[in-house]
């Protein structure tokens, strides 16, 4: 800037001084933290956090604290969790801000109508209107005048005037609501947030860099806000702190107690608000940490449940069959106490008794290990000082006479004495945290979450292992689509891999929402593809692997985890219990298939059984793509920049800093408010404001996006170097010919020009070649292959749009080997088949209803890479050449419906006749499978493992006469 002549330009230090103060004012503080095992580290407090997000005009519209009634499930807060939590971890408040901003209405107090009614409001919801537009607040209690019930809940009365009993709550006695005292005027809200936490490297080449990252996100925003970056909220990083050591600092300011101040830019006004902790996605190994679990290579390999055992166990005909389903859940309570019992029995001294413990159980918590390592050490001196060594050892132990069971008993009586002297020496530590506890706390003589144990087994209100839901990323795309791939293309031919390469190619993805497929690639990294690509195989791959499979079955489980993968990435579920339904047979298909192909697949892999846990996940938190970590994934980007960037003295130090920078310049620039120094509530101004809504580049680096609203029916022309402009007659020449009325002779030739693309019902942008469903107005739905899209601009300066679209019809039933629903071209048919067209119409652009994704029969057209193109290489065409597949387009042309396809999933089977895409369990009677597959893998098990056996005996013999011998 100096150099470029700019005055008054600020030293680099000046500026890094400004930028922290302003990073100050705006309340963001980076913390320092001593974990319980001792690490440090640095972290941005949630709170600090999240009250930007009431003070930014782009983001408090959008936050719903209430829970939200409505016909379908799109949304977290609309999830049967929430509607199920207990009343005071919910919106304890409602207020109209325009009739009466002052007057606070809390639950569990008595409340009078319009009508003069009282009540006593039990939870605040957000009714949604049928047209998805209007919202309104009810109250849910009981009216104690005519006991009328309003919505769901109901209190027992004695009679119409009100008189209460013994049956009632303790708190219909406390009126008004503790927390009014608290609020002091102030209106109050409850926020809710997920914790994502994972091991990132913090650098951008090969070598690997572990730290440790956990992130925010707010669970009360729509989840079409969640999928951006700009949504996400860094908290804490570290080289050696665990997940569950930094968690603790990220739950001080998250509780039903813990109240915030903030700014509401909405209302312009001081609020409270808290932070209500609700999921913990992460990938399987990181939940398992989390929820104090062995992790998937224990016997008892399920975080969720109590499914597993030994080999011999999971082989039985029950045991085998309960890994295909959910089992008896996992209870906090029972985690703690097995916590509790591995801790005692380690200050006997006895590891083995330890991993016994864990082994039966499942449960190994990672800061109580820490703990268990040093009580086992420090036992074993001890007894060794005690018991075993003569010149130190308990003078009982001396006497000759003390012989057999007495002498036992006397070792015993030390044992446990040494155990009660290490559980008061644990109570102490880490010293730190103990000093900080008040003298007449109970907590100085007992096991204290976050010291001893994972602190989130004792936050009120988290069940980690409810609350740890199923990842679609890891579990589906990492898991059966990954092991799906690998079975595929194992013993395949470089001729068989350059044709599946050539087919994907030739892949059509319109209405797939993903970029052409670049088959060469994965081919060559066939074995490191990442989530991305396994979506587009789980999408299209079930469509060009004829002739490459030698196993019937593996066609079975591609279409399996195709009809899986549609339906678990839906955004908007409008019938919950079909919806579920239908996942439910799919989710048993695929483990099915599983079955029949390697029987010891789900034993060996854990995520497979781990699958069926979502249908409880859909139910309780909303559709899948909600927890998701895909944005967190990708986040990690920005991490890694501010890693390579910190000269790596203090990473955790470093990194928090820049990034609640980060966080201060995103507010300023989003005209977010705050408070200065005279206690005054003040924003950027105009010009620094509308930076960030002008500037394309700055969105995108922010990771905002706001798309202006789509208006169905809207046309886009090609540009004018590109566009198609002439007569009339010379349009028809384009496009071959129109059918009525634009074919029919008008006064003056018009001019046309061809289209770009026109916008759908759906929102979606139709180009030419679209497949699309359509709707003239009075008529049933129809199908059809979009051709043209063009504008008539007459003389008096109006326009007129056409949209010139090919019929196709969807056959009765399905294909018999894909399961897919079949299109047909209704045909004009000539006797020269080259010369062929189908049916044409012509819609009004506000007839499109959405676009989907349609591919071509090449089995049946026998469609070969007979075709060649020029290789292209720095956007020019070099000399090489390579085949290419080249479509055989006929008389009895057939095209499948891909119900594979994510994009529009729900759209399409809500158009479609249940009958073309209803699933059919795999096998009728699966319990009886599961029993046959059982009964033979108890006959190979054993085999197998004593084969494993004698052939490590055998190699141990080796090594030992090859020892001797040296």
């Amino acid at each position: 800037m100096r150099e470029c002549g700019t005055p008054r330009v600020p030293s680099f230090s000046a500026l890094r001084k400004r930028q922290a103060e302003l990073t100050e004012t705006l309340g963001i503080h980076t913390t320092h933290h001593t974990s319980a095992l001792g690490n440090e580290f640095y972290a941005n407090g949630p709170a600090d956090l999240f009250k930007l997000d009431w003070a930014n005009p782009l983001v408090r519209p959008h936050i719903q604290p209430f829970v939200e009634i409505a016909d379908s499930l799109s949304e977290f807060f609309q999830g049967k969790q929430l509607q199920c939590e207990d009343l005071d971890r919910l919106q304890l408040m409602w207020y109209d801000e325009e009739r009466a901003p002052d007057r606070h209405f809390f639950i569990k107090e008595v409340a009078r109508l319009d009508d003069g009614h009282l009540v006593i409001p039990l939870m605040w919801v957000c009714v949604k209107q049928e047209d998805g537009q209007q919202v309104h607040y009810e109250g849910i209690g009981l009216s104690f005048a005519d006991d009328r019930e309003y919505l769901v809940y109901r209190l027992k009365l004695t009679s119409n005037t009100g008189n209460l009993t013994d049956e009632y709550p303790e708190w219909l006695y406390t009126m008004p609501h503790p927390a009014r005292k608290i609020a002091n005027g102030r209106p109050m809200y409850t926020l809710s947030s997920t914790d994502w936490s994972d091991d990132v490297s913090g650098n951008r080449t090969k070598q690997y860099n572990p730290h440790t990252n956990v992130y925010l996100a707010s669970l009360s925003l729509p989840h079409k806000k969640l999928q951006q970056e700009y949504f996400v909220r860094f908290c804490s990083t570290s080289p050696h702190a665990s997940a569950l050591e930094q968690m603790e600092a990220v739950e001080k300011d998250v509780g039903a107690d813990c109240w915030h101040e903030a700014y509401d830019c909405l209302h312009h006004r001081e609020i409270l608000f808290r932070i209500i902790s609700r999921l913990k996605p992460a990938d399987n190994p990181q939940q398992s940490e989390l929820c104090s679990h062995i992790g998937l290579k224990g016997n008892f390999f399920c975080r969720r449940c109590r499914v597993g055992g030994t080999r011999k166990d999971v082989e039985s005909n029950d045991g085998y069959h309960a890994l295909f389903t959910s089992g008896k859940p996992r209870t906090v309570g029972e985690t703690i106490d097995a916590i509790t019992a591995q801790i005692h029995a380690a200050c006997t001294g006895v590891e083995k008794a330890v991993e016994a413990l864990q082994t039966e159980t499942g449960v190994k918590d990672k800061i109580a290990q820490h703990w268990i390592t040093q009580l086992i050490s420090r036992s074993r001196i001890l007894q060794k000082e005690r018991i075993h060594d003569l010149a130190t050892r308990d003078q009982r132990l001396n006497s000759k006479n003390l012989t057999g069971n007495n002498r036992q008993q006397v070792k015993n009586e030390i044992i446990m004495d040494i155990q009660e002297e290490l559980l008061a020496w644990l109570y102490q530590q880490p010293a730190h945290s103990y000093q900080n506890l008040s003298q007449d706390s109970p907590l100085r003589n007992q096991l204290r979450a976050g010291d001893h144990y994972n602190v989130l087994l004792k936050i009120d209100g988290i069940n980690v292992h409810r609350d740890t839901p199923v990842e679609i990323l890891h579990t589906v795309l990492l898991g059966t689509d990954k092991y799906a791939w690998l079975r595929t293309h194992f013993n395949w031919t470089k001729e068989q891999e350059s044709l599946f390469a050539q087919r994907l190619h030739a892949t059509s993805v319109d209405g797939l929402s993903l970029n052409p497929i670049r088959g060469k690639y994965l081919m060559q990294y066939k074995n490191a593809l990442v989530g991305k690509h396994f979506k587009a195989l789980q999408q299209i791959s079930v469509f060009h692997i004829h002739g490459l499979l030698e196993d019937r079955l593996l066609l079975d489980l591609w279409k399996a985890t195709g009809e899986l993968g549609a339906l678990l990435w839906y955004h908007e579920i409008n019938d919950v219990e079909q919806y579920l339904s239908d996942l439910e047979v799919l989710l048993a298909n695929v483990l099915d298939v599983w079955a029949v192909i390697d029987p010891e697949r789900i034993i060996q892999k854990p995520k497979l059984h781990i699958l069926p846990h979502i249908l409880d996940d859909i139910r309780n938190f909303g559709p899948a793509i909600i927890y998701s970590t895909e944005i967190f994934e990708c986040w990690n980007a920005i991490f890694r920049m501010c890693s390579v960037l910190s000269n790596h003295h203090a990473p955790s130090h470093d990194i928090a800093e820049a990034l609640a920078n980060l966080e201060r310049f995103k507010h300023q620039v989003s005209g977010g408010w705050w408070r200065d120094k005279a206690g005054q509530y003040t924003r950027c101004g105009e010009k620094v404001r509308n930076y960030l809504r002008t500037e394309p580049e700055l969105q995108r680096r922010l990771g905002w996006v706001e798309r202006p609203p789509s208006v169905a029916g809207t046309i886009k022309l090609l540009s004018r170097r590109r566009r198609i402009s002439g007569s009339y007659l010379e349009l028809l020449h384009s496009v071959g010919s129109l059918p009525a009325p634009l074919s029919e002779p008008v006064p003056s030739p018009p001019q046309w020009s061809v289209g770009k693309y026109v916008v759908a019902q759906s929102g979606d942008l139709c180009r030419e070649g679209s497949w699309v469903f359509f709707r003239k107005s009075g008529s049933s739905e129809s199908l059809a292959t979009e051709t043209e899209v063009s504008s008539e601009q007459m003389m008096d300066a109006t326009h007129q749009a056409t949209i010139v679209v090919s019929q196709f019809d969807v056959l009765d039933v399905r294909d018999t080997r894909l399961g897919m629903p079949v299109l047909v071209p209704l045909h004009s048919m000539s006797e020269d088949a080259s010369q062929m067209q189908a049916d044409s119409t012509n819609v009004s652009p506000k007839d499109i209803m959405f676009i989907f994704n349609a591919q071509h029969d090449c089995r049946f057209a026998g469609c070969n890479a007979d075709g060649v193109q020029y290789i292209r290489e720095e956007r020019r065409e070099t000399a090489r050449t390579e085949p290419v597949i080249v479509h055989r387009l006929g008389r009895n042309d057939r095209y499948f419906i891909n119900m594979h396809a994510i994009h529009n999933a729900a759209l399409l089977r809500r158009t479609l006749p249940r009958d073309l895409y209803k699933p059919a369990p795999y096998f009728p009677n699966r319990e009886e499978k599961h029993h046959e597959i059982a009964a033979k893998l108890q006959i190979t098990g054993p085999a197998k493992r004593a084969a494993a056996a004698a052939k490590a005996a055998e190699t141990r013999k080796r090594n030992k006469e090859n020892q001797a011998q040296k």
